[in-house]
């Protein structure tokens, strides 16, 4: 029987459609159009290339720090399937609008369906990869948010929009760091799911089985994230890793600046990078809405209006149309090996060898 390869549904269409509609309104009504091709039209295509290279280093390096935690875990990955993967979830990320989850969860289920290994700690692997992120944005938006305390004079409404975000995301770090490190919290979520679900189902279903298939994947989870927890010096490669590929991402937006002649300041291009960063935390990131954050804040923070929605436009062709198209063909190929049951020669060296 042939298989059916992934595709798009009519629901992803319609919501980049959307955003894209929001997008071209904006454009339209606060900017004009020929503004901006005028200042696109100076675009340096050597720098503006360079953009497109760093981006695809900062994934590389974001894909060793996935597979550093993997081998913490005692669970060896081949580079080229981590990096696969990794591309794979970012097209979750594109294309549904959640607190930046269903990436992650998509990896890690495709990972323990090709290899073998204990979902659990494949979870633990890429949430310990999320904190580390979340860790990193949260960071950047006090550093952002400090060096334009020292240089600049904003709106109490602009510092409160910021401070949100800021609290916000913290606050996702909080949460998410806490229920990992607290079985007994996601015990509880769980019973009360449980109870949920049985209410919905009008008491036809019998939870007995989903109880003991949850409880065992959550005991692994956590014992998981003890075993990365308890050897902080583990812990560097990722780190160091995720930073190098923080950075790399960060450069895109000061290249695709430079390919239009214009040097850009550090905070300013920290401070709207945490923003978005942050919106994906905590779920508000969308086609659309994003670019009107990132356009919005470099106006509010005196770049002239054509000039910051055509760094953005630019900047979002590289990490937002250039991501979905390459994460689409990588959504293809790990889509077809799940749904053929191949497994990774990787995975079945190591499953041999363990015999």
């Amino acid at each position: 029987m042939a298989v059916a390869k992934p595709r798009f549904t009519k629901r992803v269409l319609l919501f980049v459609l959307f955003g894209l509609l929001v997008l071209m309104l904006y454009f339209y009504y606060f900017v004009g159009t020929l503004n901006i091709i005028d200042v696109i039209k100076r675009v340096n295509l050597l720098c503006y290339t360079s953009a497109f290279i760093a981006f695809l280093v900062s994934v590389l390096f974001y894909s060793l720090a996935w597979q550093s935690l993997l081998r913490n875990l005692n669970i060896n990955a081949k580079i080229q399937r981590v990096l696969l993967l990794t591309w794979t979830g970012m097209f979750f990320d594109v294309t549904i609008p959640d607190p930046g989850w269903s990436g992650d969860l998509s990896k890690a289920y495709m990972l323990a369906k090709t290899s073998g290994h204990d979902t659990g700690r494949i979870v633990a692997s890429v949430v310990g990869q999320k904190i580390i992120g979340m860790v990193i944005t949260v960071v950047d938006l006090i550093l952002g948010l400090a060096l334009l305390a020292l240089s600049y004079t904003l709106s109490s409404t602009v510092l409160i929009f910021i401070a949100i975000i800021l609290f916000l995301s913290a606050f996702s770090l909080v949460v998410v760091s806490y229920l990992s490190a607290k079985p007994g919290a996601t015990k509880r979520i769980l019973n009360w799911l449980i109870r949920v679900i049985f209410f919905v189902r009008r008491g036809h279903w019998n939870p007995q089985d989903f109880r003991l298939k949850a409880e065992e994947l959550l005991n692994t989870f956590h014992e998981g994230i003890g075993t990365l927890s308890a050897n902080l010096r583990s812990l560097v490669r990722p780190v160091t890793f995720s930073l190098v590929s923080w950075g790399f991402d960060v450069s895109v937006t000061f290249l695709t600046f430079l390919s239009l002649g214009y040097s850009v300041p550090l905070d300013k291009v920290l401070i709207v990078y945490a923003l978005t960063g942050s919106l994906q935390i905590i779920g508000v990131s969308f086609i659309g809405f994003t670019e009107v954050v990132m356009s919005g804040a470099y106006t509010v923070l005196g770049i002239q209006p054509a000039l910051s929605l055509a760094v953005t436009l630019l900047t979002r062709v590289v990490t937002l149309w250039f991501k979905l198209v390459v994460s689409y063909v990588a959504f293809q190929w790990a889509g077809v090996e799940i749904l053929t049951g191949k497994k990774t020669s990787d995975s079945a060296e190591q499953i041999a060898h363990s015999k």
